[in-house]
C-alpha cells in the first residue's frame, strides 16, 4: 500500500516517551473502582460531590507522585533530535492532566509544538485531540503518526485516519497486532520509519 510522506508525529506521553511507573491497579484499588475499569470514564460517570472530589484528590496524588520519578525512556532523545533534523512536527496527546504534563515535560527538558492533555480535549479513544493538531499543523491525519502504548492508542489514530504505531518494549500485548508499525525500542525506530520521511 502507498502512503503520503509523513510531516509529523504524535506521542502519548506515559508509557511511550517516559517510564512513570503509574500503578493504574494501584489507583483504581485507592478510588475504590474494579479492576481494568477505564478511570477518567468512570469518573465521568460520578455525580458532583464529594465522592468524586475524594477520587480526584486520589488520581491527583498518584499521577503527581508518578511525575516526579518519570523517566526517559532510553533512545527517546535521539529519535527527537533525528525528527527535528528533518523538520517535522512533534506533539503530544495524553490523558493525564495540564498540571502533571507539564511536570513530566519541564523535568526532562521536553518540548513540543503541540501538547494536549484531558483539560483540552476528550481522552482516548476519542480521536479529537489528534484532529486538533491536525488543525493546528494544518496537516492532513494521513501524514502523520500517532504512537503510543495501549489500545486506546491505537484506536484513536485508527478513529482520526492515522498511521499508528505501538510501542511495546516487553512483551507484545494481544492487541499488537491492530497497530501499523510496532518499536521495540527507540534505538532502532528510525529505521522502521524511514522510508515513510521525506528528504
Amino acid at each position: 500500500m502507498s502512503f503520503p510522506p509523513v510531516r509529523g508525529i504524535i506521542f502519548d506521553l506515559d508509557g511511550t516517551l517516559v517510564d512513570s511507573q503509574l500503578d493504574f491497579e494501584a489507583i483504581r484499588r485507592d478510588m475504590g473502582l474494579p479492576s481494568q475499569t477505564p478511570i477518567l470514564e468512570a469518573l465521568e460517570r460520578i455525580p458532583v460531590g464529594p465522592d468524586r472530589e475524594r477520587m480526584l484528590a486520589v488520581l491527583r496524588s498518584h499521577e503527581l507522585q508518578s511525575a516526579q520519578r518519570a523517566t526517559l525512556f532510553d533512545g527517546v532523545t535521539d529519535l527527537l533530535e533525528w525528527l527535528d533534523d528533518r523538520r517535522l512536527q512533534r506533539g503530544i496527546l495524553t490523558r493525564n492532566s495540564r498540571e502533571c504534563t507539564d511536570l513530566v515535560l519541564n523535568r526532562l527538558g521536553l518540548s513540543f509544538a503541540q501538547v494536549v492533555t484531558r483539560e483540552d480535549a476528550p481522552p482516548k479513544p476519542d480521536p479529537a485531540g489528534l484532529l486538533a493538531i491536525c488543525q493546528q499543523w494544518e496537516l492532513p491525519a494521513e501524514q502523520i503518526l500517532f504512537c503510543g502504548d495501549y489500545l486506546f492508542d491505537l484506536h484513536a489514530g485508527r478513529r482520526a485516519g492515522m498511521r499508528t504505531i505501538l510501542f511495546a518494549p516487553g512483551d507484545l500485548p494481544d492487541f499488537a497486532d491492530q497497530a501499523d508499525l510496532i518499536w521495540r525500542d527507540f534505538h532502532h525506530a528510525v529505521d522502521l520509519i524511514r522510508h515513510w520521511i521525506p528528504e
